[in-house]
């Protein structure tokens, strides 16, 4: 066992030991997976699904999309689910005490290449959807998907997917050649593609340049193609999809891009997953620079009924553990403030690093730095998410 593995498992267990004992005798502990809404003691391990282990080489991408000696880092490596199974039925995840794993977006994805200053890109990272509600071939059918949850369920680890509903895939507002032109369909079934939008499906405001919230929810992200929440094709649509999810037996929900987003909408959407037969935790991506406080944050935070991944603590132990420019008063004092400001803050997702920032850990440094940011983040109050390969 790696260093890392025996230190998130003896402070996993430490942890878990000690909550354990005030659970009442016939209360499931919150790390059973029977138990999707509390995860109060679980810990949970951050996998990119493609970059993680390729279990089926049957189901690799051909052609321009796939990188067989992994030279592209914007191609398929060709990771999926049934390389997660063979990870939880050799001990892997378990070794290590791992409660929970947070999976790539699992819908169906463009299967076009596009190519962005002389480099090709590929949707490996899931987020270049076009229908969601099927799978991206690329990770596995329908049944490989099932049998991961099976699999996961059977050795107490529940399953959380990324899923989101902010976008669809690259598109031109001048060019509808340009990549699958940000098409979105339904099983198979086209509903628009962002240059033939009859039914106002999509938003048509140009890109944001983030200088407000509404600026942000109202117009593109960079060049994807953005979803009208507003409208009741959508709202159906996005309801429906993901309740095949919740039916498949998903154990939690990260939501990307929720600060692009109309919260009202998203309290709705959320309000029909705690009210339906499969209710389940949810968090959502609602990026926080360094030093950044957002009153937006918030707010969304305390009253739409989703946790959210907490930024705020992720950026002030880089910057004492990694960068070492601040000290731990200044950690104290992130921790004393957004515990009187978030409501809710024991149910927000602490990390130190995921794939929306650089690796906390830098090839070639001392590793004590991330052995010590490893045992507060898994010890200190939150839901602790580790990245897949912290702990080598």
């Amino acid at each position: 066992m790696k260093p890392y593995s025996r230190l998130i498992t003896t402070a996993v267990l430490s942890f878990s030991l000690i909550l354990g004992t005030a659970l009442p005798a016939s209360a499931a502990p919150d790390t059973s997976v029977t138990n999707k809404l509390n995860y109060s003691t679980d810990v949970i391990y951050q996998i990119v699904t493609d970059r993680f282990v390729d279990g089926n080489t049957a189901n690799n991408p051909t052609g321009a999309l796939f990188s067989a000696n992994k030279s592209n880092l914007k191609l398929y490596f060709g990771g999926d689910w049934q390389g997660i199974i063979n990870k939880i039925n050799d001990g892997y995840l378990t070794g290590m005490g791992v409660t929970a794993i947070w999976i790539s977006q699992p819908v169906e994805n463009i299967t076009s290449v596009i190519n962005y200053s002389g480099v090709t890109n590929a949707p490996y990272h899931g987020y270049w959807a076009r229908d969601f509600k099927k799978t991206n071939a690329a990770f596995g059918s329908f049944s490989d998907f099932q049998n991961l949850i099976t699999t996961a369920h059977a050795n107490n680890i529940k399953v959380i997917i990324d899923f989101a509903p902010n976008h669809t895939s690259p598109a031109s507002s001048t060019d509808a050649s340009f990549a699958e032109n940000g098409a979105l369909y339904n099983n198979g079934s086209l509903l628009a593609k962002y240059s033939s939008d009859s039914n106002d499906l999509f938003h048509h405001n140009g890109g944001t340049d983030f200088s407000t919230i509404e600026s942000g929810i109202y117009k593109n992200l960079y060049d994807l193609a953005d979803i009208n929440h507003n409208n009741t094709t959508i709202d159906t649509y996005f309801k429906e999809a993901i309740q095949l999810w919740l039916n498949m037996g998903v154990d939690g929900i990260r939501f990307d891009a929720v600060k692009h987003m109309p919260e009202g909408w998203q309290k709705s959407y959320v309000s029909s997953i705690y009210s339906s037969a499969n209710p389940v935790f949810t968090f959502g991506e609602w990026f926080l620079g360094v030093d950044e406080v957002s009153n937006e944050n918030i707010k969304f935070a305390n009253n739409s009924g989703m946790n959210l991944l907490d930024f705020a603590y992720a950026q002030e132990v880089r910057e004492v553990f990694k960068d070492k420019s601040e000290a731990m008063t200044d950690l104290n004092t992130i921790l004393s403030s957004t515990a009187s400001s978030y409501n809710y803050i024991n149910n927000m997702v602490t990390f130190i690093d995921n794939h929306d920032m650089d690796r906390f850990q830098e090839a070639g440094a001392s590793t004590r730095p991330t052995e010590q940011v490893l045992a507060l983040t898994l010890t200190s109050r939150g839901v602790p998410a580790i990245y897949y390969g912290t702990e080598q």
